[in-house]
């Protein structure tokens, strides 16, 4: 309610702003929700299925799938962090700059224009 009363006093163009930027709040929040819960069904799926099927005598399950099954649900704890942290558009932009950087170097020493570009520079400066 104050947030309405708020947005009546003050210039159209803000107020347009700050209606932008809710919207913004609520996408990015409903992304995030949306991650959690569709990488908890993704790795917790197929072993409660498991564990529910093993229940019933008659249906047989194979052993490979039960130890699989148990190994997608542990790697999710050891996956959010990247995965929580890829939602943030900092750190993405961080991860995509070393990648760049690490995939110019490498064609470069591919090419062997590293090593001439080395070659040149020094002959340059002295």
């Amino acid at each position: 309610m104050q947030t309405l009363v708020l947005l009546v006093d003050i210039h159209p163009s803000v107020r347009q702003r700050c209606l932008e930027e809710q919207k913004r709040r609520r996408q990015r929040a409903t992304k995030k929700i949306s991650t959690f819960i569709g990488t908890f069904m993704i790795c917790f799926a197929p072993y409660v299925i498991t564990r529910i099927v093993e229940l019933f005598p008659a249906v047989p399950i194979n052993p490979h799938w039960g130890i699989v099954s148990k190994c997608l649900a542990y790697s999710k704890a050891a996956c959010d962090p990247f995965v929580y942290s890829l939602l943030r558009h900092q750190y993405r932009k961080t991860c995509t700059d070393i990648i760049n950087r690490l995939l110019k170097r490498s064609s470069l020493n591919a090419s062997g224009r590293g090593h001439e570009n080395q070659v040149n520079s020094i002959a340059t400066a002295e």
